[in-house]
C-alpha cells in the first residue's frame, strides 16, 4: 500500500513540474515575445514632410507590437546626437553624415531618396539655368542641416563661391549671397505674399531669394508654394556622374562635410508641381540624399525586427515609402536586427535553398572518394600475392623429390612425408585465411592454390604408399626423381 502511495505522489509531482514549465514558457512568450515594445522616436522639424512621415509610421505600426513615443528634435544631426547619448532609441534622418561621425548609431533601413530642387525666379533675365544664380541671393536651407550642406557643396562644385562676412565686419565678395531661412520662415513669407495687396506685392517679391536650393521629399509643400505663389521654375541638375567622379580629386578636408559617394540619383517626375502649365514639363533629373532609419546599437534586435515588420505594411506603402532593408551602401554600420529582418525578407531562390544540400553532397562525395582511395591503398598493403603460397607448395615438391634440402626436415623418409604433409596443411590454412580476410585481389587465386595443394597431397600420398609397400627396387632403380615428378613451371604459370 505504501509503495502505491509513493508512486502516486511521484506522478503528481511530475505533473506539477510539467505544468510549471508550461506556465513559465507562456509567461516568457507573453512578456517578451508578445509584449509591447516602447521606443522613443523622432523625425525632426526641418522638413514638414519628413515629420509627417514619422507621424504616419507611428500610427501605422501600433498593431505590430511597437509603441513609438515621439520626442521633440530639430535637425538630423541633433537626432543622431540624442541617439548617441541614449536619449533617443530610433530616428528618421536625412543622410550625408561623414564616416565615424557617431560610433553608437546603427543603420536600420533606407526609406527612399530626398531630391535636391533648384528653383529660380521666372522674372530673371535669360533662360532658366544654373547661371541665373550668379550675383543673386540664394536660399540654401536651414543652417547646419545636411540639405544645406549639400546645396553649399554643389555650388562650390560648379565654381560658385558665397559672399562671406569676415570677423572684422567686412564682406568678402562672392558669386552669390547665401540665405539660411528655415522652411517655416520661407513658407511664412510666401503666405504673406499670397495675402498681400497689389501695392504690397512688389516689395515682398523683392524680399524673396532669386533662387532656392532645397532637399525635400516629393511633393514638397515649399516647392508647391514657390511655384504657385512665387512664380519660380524648376531647373534640371544632371550632375550626378560628375559629382561621383569628383571624388577622385584631392580637395582636402577643409570645408567639406559631405562625401560625393553619399549622393544618390533621383528624378522629379513630370507634372509633380503642376499640370497647367506642366511643372516640370518632363522628368527632371537631379540627385539627393537618402532618408535613413537609424537606431542606437543597444536597441534589441527583436525590437528592430518588430519595427521593420510594422513599417513594411500596406498603410506605409500607400504613402510611397520605399523601405529598403538591404543597406548595401550604408552610411552607418548595419543594426543586427535589420540584418536578420533582411535575411528573412529575402525571396527564396531554389539554387540558394539547395546550395547547402549541394555543398553537403559535394563534401560527402569528396570524403567518400578519399575514404575509398585510402581503403584501396590500405587493402593493397594488406594484400598477399598468391605466388607466395605457390612457391611454398613448389618447395614442398622439391623437398619431396630430393632436389632441395631443408636442415629442419627429418632425414627418415616416413617422417619427411609427415613433415611435408603438415607444411602443406599450414599453407592451405594460410591461403584460406588470406582469402577470408580479403587479401587476395582475385578469387581465382584461391582455386589455383587449392588445386595445387590437392595435387601435392596426392603426390605425398603416393610417396607414403611406396614407402609402406617397401618398393626399394623401384626406388633404387629410378631414384626419387623418377618417382615424384616436379611441376615448378606449371605452378609458376598458374600463379
Amino acid at each position: 500500500m505504501a509503495k502505491h502511495m509513493h508512486l502516486h505522489w511521484k506522478i503528481i509531482g511530475a505533473t506539477c513540474g510539467v505544468l510549471l514549465l508550461c506556465l513559465a514558457g507562456f509567461n516568457y512568450f507573453r512578456l517578451y515575445c508578445c509584449g509591447i515594445t516602447h521606443l522613443s522616436w523622432s523625425g525632426g522639424t526641418v522638413s514638414s514632410l519628413r515629420s509627417e512621415m514619422a507621424l504616419h509610421i507611428c500610427d501605422s505600426i501600433r498593431d505590430s507590437g511597437v509603441e513609438l513615443d515621439p520626442k521633440a528634435m530639430t535637425t538630423s544631426e541633433s537626432i543622431c546626437q540624442a541617439i548617441e547619448k541614449h536619449d533617443l532609441d530610433v530616428g528618421l534622418v536625412l543622410g550625408g553624415f561623414p564616416d565615424d561621425a557617431y560610433k553608437d548609431v546603427r543603420q536600420v533601413a533606407t526609406l527612399g531618396v530626398e531630391p535636391l530642387h533648384l528653383l529660380v525666379r521666372s522674372d530673371l533675365d535669360g533662360p532658366a539655368s544654373l547661371e541665373l544664380v550668379r550675383g543673386h541671393r540664394v536660399q540654401l536651407g536651414e543652417r547646419g542641416t545636411n540639405g544645406a550642406r549639400l546645396a553649399e557643396q554643389f555650388l562650390c562644385f560648379v565654381g560658385m563661391r558665397p559672399t562671406r562676412t569676415m570677423k572684422d565686419g567686412t564682406a568678402r565678395a562672392g558669386d552669390f549671397e547665401p540665405l539660411y531661412w528655415t522652411e517655416t520662415e520661407l513658407l511664412d513669407r510666401l503666405a504673406k505674399l499670397q495675402q498681400a495687396s497689389a501695392a504690397e506685392r512688389p516689395a515682398l517679391e523683392h524680399a524673396l531669394p532669386a533662387a532656392v536650393l532645397e532637399v525635400a521629399s516629393l511633393p514638397s509643400p515649399t516647392v508647391d508654394a514657390l511655384v504657385q505663389t512665387g512664380k519660380y521654375q524648376l531647373v534640371p541638375l544632371p550632375y550626378l556622374q560628375a559629382l561621383h567622379l569628383d571624388i577622385r580629386r584631392n580637395h582636402g578636408r577643409a570645408g567639406r562635410w559631405l562625401e560625393s559617394d553619399r549622393v544618390e540619383a533621383s528624378v522629379i517626375p513630370a507634372f509633380t508641381y503642376g499640370v497647367r502649365p506642366a511643372i516640370p514639363i518632363e522628368d527632371c533629373p537631379t540627385f539627393g540624399l537618402q532618408r535613413l532609419l537609424v537606431a542606437n546599437k543597444d536597441v534589441p534586435a527583436a525590437a528592430v525586427m518588430k519595427l521593420l515588420g510594422g513599417i513594411d505594411c500596406d498603410e506605409v506603402r500607400r504613402y510611397h515609402i520605399d523601405l529598403d532593408t538591404a543597406n548595401l551602401d550604408s552610411e552607418f554600420p548595419v543594426h543586427p536586427g535589420a540584418a536578420s529582418f533582411a535575411a528573412g525578407r529575402k525571396p527564396l531562390v531554389l539554387s540558394d535553398a539547395l546550395k547547402p544540400v549541394m555543398s553537403f553532397f559535394s563534401v560527402a562525395g569528396a570524403m567518400g572518394a578519399g575514404a575509398l582511395t585510402m581503403w584501396g591503398f590500405l587493402r593493397n598493403l594488406r594484400a598477399v600475392n598468391p605466388e607466395v603460397h605457390l612457391r611454398q607448395i613448389d618447395r614442398i615438391e622439391r623437398l619431396l623429390s630430393g632436389t632441395e634440402r631443408d636442415e629442419l626436415a627429418p632425414g627418415v623418409p616416413q617422417d619427411l612425408v609427415a613433415y611435408l604433409e603438415g607444411r602443406l596443411a599450414q599453407i592451405k590454412q594460410a591461403a584460406i585465411e588470406d582469402f577470408a580476410k580479403g587479401r587476395f585481389q582475385e578469387h581465382e587465386a584461391l582455386v589455383t592454390i587449392l588445386t595445387l595443394v590437392a595435387d601435392t597431397r596426392h603426390l605425398l600420398a603416393l610417396r607414403r604408399k611406396q614407402l609402406c609397400l617397401g618398393d626399394s627396387h623401384t626406388l633404387e632403380a629410378h631414384g626419387p626423381e623418377m618417382t615424384i615428378p616436379t611441376r615448378p613451371g606449371r605452378m609458376l604459370e598458374a600463379a
